[in-house]
């Protein structure tokens, strides 16, 4: 059985496992070069993949973040809900976020908080597929089909992405482990983070179907949460209902899976006509 890669602290490169009868191997391989994340919403770049983008960043590759929406309904504050004011603030606090993990390069695609799912899944491909161009891409990563919390914002976003799924680019999913789910039940169950998705559990995997893990040092873990701080919009009252230490050690592991071929072949679907020459 084959183990996750696993992005080592203080080593530049992803260290994979391959069973070799009862003996496992360790091989290595090198960072994304070149890695392009595809979010719905700021905050979602931060928690699914951080310590990737950090680790890429200091080993001299370039970051790219697309950012659909600016999170303008991210507030239960009527008077701030759905305001460019507080779009604006969301903004900033991506890019802050961003810089802290040594990543400037960031694109928001103007889409309506909660209205992805009704963007044309062939036009947002090809905006998709441009920034690959653009920047070259090595890796993308996303979400999974479920959008990991059930936000159909999230489902959008995978579907864009993964339709643009070709030789030479791997797409990667960002999931969740069965350990990881069970470890963290109580908090999750305790802010009804997967409510929305049926059972309120989410997709998980086993860790043999990890492609890559980025575990964080303490180090690491401490540029993590002060990236995560930047969101306070998003992230302070948060972190005081679970408490900090539970807060900002929860997402201390990230881990990508790669899609299944019918996944991409039901995003290609959903964008069976990618136009061409589509304008950023």
């Amino acid at each position: 059985m084959t183990e996750p890669s696993i992005i080592h602290s203080r080593r530049r490169t992803a260290i994979s496992h391959v069973a070799v009868g009862n003996v496992t191997t360790p091989i290595t391989r090198p960072l994304p070069k070149r890695l392009l994340g595809v979010w719905a919403h700021p905050d979602d770049e931060c928690y699914l993949s951080a310590g990737l983008m950090a680790r890429v960043a200091a080993a001299g590759g370039h970051v790219r973040i697309v950012c659909a929406t600016s999170g303008e309904l991210g507030t239960s504050d009527p008077t701030e809900a759905g305001t460019e004011r507080f779009a604006y603030s969301r903004r900033i606090e991506l890019q802050s976020s961003l810089a802290v993990l040594g990543v400037h390069d960031v694109h928001f695609l103007g889409l309506p908080d909660g209205g992805c799912h009704d963007a044309d899944d062939a036009t947002m491909a090809a905006v998709v597929a441009d920034h690959i161009a653009d920047l070259g891409a090595d890796t993308v990563v996303t979400f999974g089909p479920d959008g990991i919390t059930g936000h159909p914002d999230h489902a959008a976003v995978s579907r864009w992405t993964t339709a643009t799924a070709r030789s030479g680019v791997e797409v990667m999913y960002a999931t969740m482990t069965h350990d990881f789910v069970d470890r963290c039940r109580a908090v999750h169950d305790g802010i009804g983070l997967f409510g929305d998705l049926p059972g309120g559990r989410p997709r998980s995997v086993h860790r043999s179907h990890v492609a890559l893990q980025v575990a964080l040092d303490h180090g690491e873990l401490i540029r993590k949460r002060r990236a995560l701080r930047e969101h306070g919009s998003q992230t302070a009252s948060l972190a005081e209902l679970v408490g900090e230490e539970t807060y900002f050690s929860w997402w201390r592991d990230e881990c990508f899976r790669r899609p299944t071929g019918s996944e991409i072949c039901s995003a290609r679907a959903a964008a069976e006509r990618i136009p061409v020459g589509v304008e950023r």
